[in-house]
């Protein structure tokens, strides 16, 4: 028996191990998770805030309901309505991913990919993890979005050459993009910022100093476990070792050394990466959004689309096959969205979100400001789990933590941060968001994988937030 044959026994005993703790396929996931949502809606008292007529929520108001439990039954018939309200991100997902999947079908990504590989090869795999790792920050610094998550398909195809784990590739994409999403100025930041009354944009160099060492941490958190994987696969977060039967059935264990790439090529990987950089110029400079919604994001990976098969020759019926066929594979994440969006659906057709927030918060008086401040993120962060929507988290919690973070002294600017922090880094590791568990699906992962990988880097960023947080509710930060 060679090494190779050694290893790979030693990785179907690490299988039959693992197997036991192996989570359901991520639909069913949802639609347990929407079973339970349904059971807390009959645990956990109603209870309900007064508003005002611009329908600001009124700070102190808070009273039980009665009771109005949503039996599964009912949770089933909610799905339409979550559809309904999820519709924008589905179909934005739907339209890109059948413009992204038909470009990557083009096979120029990959051969550049594996002329990269070639090319530096002596200096290791990390220069490529880290270089799409700081492409991926560069694009969610600027563009946010459920949407991105199609992205995921390229980190797939990288690490697949590298001989990496699913988990990989949602390291080197979904992770950089939706980190920036959370930290970045014109993310989470943004939304906070329109509900507390503050300017936007406002703190912006700080935010971007912020954003900044959370890309050191988490990229070197990357770089580690993407050498252990690349070291020994039995290391890897993965329940099972399915992914490397995977790859020795879609691939060569050694790289194709003769691969010949193409001027074309690398001008449909420049498109690729210049389509997500004109929508942040026009997002931000330009001001799309005030003028077409998110409208623009269809146009222009719409555009980049057909000038791609265009420099490849290819005709109408060949981009009509590769788009149909990218709708085809990213047609499971915009159904795990529109059931995420149903479990929210479900909580507030319960009335328990007020209880919840009224809970959690009721004891923020006996806190210093800084104190207070880190309190806040993981109160967030918990909050999280059943709002997993920016604008849903801050038009709940944000009228309620004001004057409470006034009385204690701490600025707007520190209770959107530690709300921000909350919110969008908690996204990441929760299954109630559609964008988290759609990224897994089109990653080939599980989320119980998923978790195992992101909860050490979850506790290296709580540390990092909460001295950030500490800091800046210490020097009274007003950010404008």
């Amino acid at each position: 028996m060679n090494a190779v044959e050694i290893q790979e026994d030693k990785a179907k005993k690490s299988y039959l191990r693992k197997l036991q703790f192996k989570l359901p396929n991520v639909l069913v996931m949802m639609l347990l998770i929407m079973m339970f949502a349904c059971l807390l809606t009959y645990i956990i008292p109603a209870g309900s805030f007064d508003y005002t007529e611009d329908k600001k929520l009124v700070a102190g108001s808070y009273h039980t309901i009665e009771q109005t439990p949503v039996n599964p039954i009912l949770a089933i018939t909610l799905i339409l309505e979550g559809g309904i309200a999820a519709s924008p991100v589905a179909i934005l997902i739907l339209f890109i991913g059948g413009f992204l999947g038909g470009i990557f079908m083009l096979d120029s990504v990959n051969n550049v990919i594996t002329m990269l590989i070639n090319k530096f090869e002596r200096a290791g795999s990390n220069v490529l993890v880290l270089g799409l790792f700081l492409l991926m920050s560069f694009i969610g610094f600027f563009i946010g979005g459920d949407m991105m998550i199609v992205f995921v398909t390229l980190g797939v195809i990288l690490t697949r050459k590298l001989r990496l784990d699913p988990i990989s590739a949602l390291a080197v994409t979904f992770l950089p993009l939706f980190l920036a999403f959370s930290i970045a100025p014109s993310g989470e930041a943004q939304i906070a910022q329109l509900f507390a009354g503050i300017p936007l944009y406002s703190g912006y160099l700080e935010r971007t100093g912020m954003f900044i060492l959370f890309a050191i941490v988490t990229a070197v958190y990357v770089v580690f476990y993407t050498n252990r994987v690349k070291n020994n696969p039995l290391k890897s977060a993965m329940s099972d070792t399915k992914w490397l039967t995977e790859l020795d059935e879609v691939q060569n264990v050694s790289i194709e050394k003769s691969i010949k790439v193409e001027w074309k090529d690398f001008l449909v990987v420049a498109i690729i990466i210049i389509a997500p950089i004109t929508l942040a110029y026009g997002n931000t400079i330009l001001g799309w959004p005030a003028k077409y919604g998110n409208g623009a994001v269809i146009t222009v990976f719409g555009i980049a689309f057909v000038t791609c098969f265009l420099l490849k020759r290819k005709n109408t019926e060949d981009m009509i096959i590769a788009f149909s066929k990218g709708v085809q594979d990213i047609t499971i994440v915009a159904i795990v969205i529109v059931l995420a969006r149903t479990v929210s659906i479900i909580l507030e057709k319960g009335n328990i979100l007020g209880t919840i927030v009224n809970s959690l918060t009721g004891s923020l008086n006996d806190f210093s400001s800084g104190m207070t401040a880190i309190f806040i993120f993981i109160v967030a962060t918990i909050f999280n789990f059943l709002v997993p929507s920016g604008s849903g988290m801050s038009g709940v919690m944000m009228p309620i933590l004001q004057p409470v973070a006034g009385m204690l002294g701490m600025t707007d600017q520190v209770l959107v941060t530690a709300i921000q922090f909350g919110g969008g880094l908690g996204n990441l590791i929760i299954p109630t968001l559609g964008a988290t568990m759609g990224a897994i699906a089109l990653a080939k992962a599980n989320f119980g994988s998923w978790i195992k990988f992101m909860l050490p880097l979850f506790g290296l960023w709580i540390v990092l937030g909460s001295i950030i947080l500490y800091f800046i509710a210490s020097v009274g930060w007003v950010g404008y």
